[in-house]
């Protein structure tokens, strides 16, 4: 009989402990709810401007870089982001080491937004399609050996992702995809 008794004790201590706010010692508190991301840009125009803007930068940095003869490839930094941005460092250091220089311009044009993702994450918040224009770039060796294929379409349309870094307030070039060689 003396076992109701315990359980009602017990009972009783458990919801006077409930209803006095106790927290037993080393439980954890929630975290605080983090800030969603909300992208800089009120309107797909100005996604699309931002996106253009920051392309061009990449675009006259990728030229400085390969006039340099590939040398120095970290400063795409300032311009692209993640994995890209790694492969396309091997790639300036791969060119560098093969004597390679670069001189002439790159023309990009017919932006159009595919996707603007205004709220939930940094990564893949632009997505635009442009024409890019190589016909005037020339790549040699150190001998004046061209290191194009002969084949290179002039003309091609490109889908360049961008993610936002929130640190600096920049957009970057995040992926880079020929979308439809020889076709603009």
């Amino acid at each position: 009989m003396r076992l109701p008794n315990l359980v009602s004790v017990s009972g009783g201590a458990l919801l006077l402990a409930l209803l006095s706010g106790c927290v037993p010692p080393g439980a954890a508190t929630p975290p605080d709810p983090t800030a969603t991301f909300v992208a800089p840009y009120a309107t797909d125009e100005e996604a699309l401007a931002a996106a253009e803007e920051a392309y061009a930068e990449y675009t006259r940095v990728m030229a400085e870089i390969l006039s340099d003869g590939g040398a120095n490839a970290t400063r795409l930094d300032d311009v692209a982001i993640g994995n890209f941005l790694e492969s396309s460092i091997s790639n300036l250091e791969e060119f560098a080491l093969k004597g390679g220089r670069g001189s002439g311009t790159v023309e990009n044009s017919d932006f159009r937004l595919q996707r603007y993702s205004s709220s939930g994450s940094e990564s893949e918040v632009i997505t635009v399609y442009l024409c890019s224009d190589v016909s005037a770039l020339v790549l040699e060796d150190t001998a004046g050996k061209s290191l194009v294929s002969e084949d290179r379409p002039d003309r091609s349309t490109l889908q360049a992702t961008f993610d936002f870094d929130t640190r600096r307030k920049v957009l970057l070039v995040s992926d880079l995809d020929v979308w439809s060689a020889g076709k603009c």
